[in-house]
């Protein structure tokens, strides 16, 4: 793709995709209230622009003389505005701006904070409405799926937790923050940054308007035996654990679920670059090593 890429809300995912696109020669421009940390991007070619969602009147200037752009909209539910209202506006301004095609982040972690490590989730597996946390991201993902744009292409991807360089059970392993639930039992998907960038690139290239598509890697597995297999791997012990549920203290939510991704496969054509967390994690030791 060579059309212009904006990227509202542009933190971890977001710098990543920012500079691959710019490695592949495209107009990238960043929003996000910390300009500060964009400053790398900008030194790479990036446009830089201040954004604070809550202050919807700022969402359709950024987006402003980039025709044709794709959006990526990366702004977790804006709490001070009514539900939806920021999407909403974002949408509005994209529309106005001529922009191509709006693609959303959302969360894999719509099914439910009780862990159920038996069963497999896709698009079709309804959605749990009795997790207050999470009103939030559907009532964004309402505002995309009622959309009444015609030429504005809009995909949801609900995102499986991420990790990459810097991020992820590695680095909090190494800080000494990580603790295993219960006894490791409990399954969890997850999806690589690079992989996520490949989803927004297949996406922009050959989702229909509409679509929704869970993004994870191949190889959902339990919390202990990831832990275990990075723990052996960088010569340390294994963490602590904790109780989901412990006397005098709030119950730990676990959203975390096997996670499908056939659809994401089949229809975007899309090859995973790290279909395991081995994988992954080996291309992260690869790209630390090389400084």
């Amino acid at each position: 793709m060579t059309a212009p890429l904006i990227i509202l809300g542009c933190g971890y995912v977001g710098s990543r995709l920012a500079r691959a696109g710019l490695a592949a020669g495209r107009t990238v421009r960043v929003c996000a209230r910390s300009t500060g940390r964009l400053a790398p991007l900008g030194e790479l070619g990036a446009q830089i622009k201040y954004l604070d969602a809550a202050m919807v009147k700022q969402l359709g200037p950024v987006m402003a003389s980039m025709h044709g752009a794709t959006v990526v909209y990366s702004i977790p539910p804006v709490g001070s505005l009514p539900p939806g209202h920021a999407v909403r506006a974002a949408l509005q301004g994209a529309a106005g701006g001529g922009v191509g095609c709006f693609i959303h982040f959302s969360s894999a972690g719509l099914y439910g904070d009780h862990p159920d490590d038996e069963t497999w989730v896709d698009e079709d597996t309804a959605t749990a409405l009795d997790d207050p946390p999470m009103a939030g991201v559907l009532t964004d993902e309402a505002a995309i799926d009622g959309s009444t744009f015609d030429q504005l292409r809009t995909v949801i991807l609900r995102l499986a937790p991420v990790y990459g360089p810097g991020r992820g059970v590695r680095s909090r392993l190494r800080a000494g923050s990580y603790k295993i639930l219960d006894e490791g039992q409990h399954v969890t998907s997850r999806i690589h940054v690079d992989d996520v960038v490949g989803a927004v690139f297949a996406a922009e290239e050959r989702a229909v308007t509409g679509s929704r598509f869970l993004v994870a890697d191949d190889e959902p597995t339990t919390q202990g035996a990831y832990a275990a297999w990075l723990c052996e791997r960088l010569g340390i012990g294994l963490p602590p654990s904790r109780p989901i549920l412990a006397a005098g203290a709030a119950r730990v939510a676990h959203r975390n679920r096997r996670v499908r991704n056939t659809r994401l496969k089949q229809a975007l054509g899309l090859e995973l670059r790290y279909p395991s967390f081995r994988d992954g994690e080996a291309a992260i030791e690869a790209e630390e090593a090389a400084g």
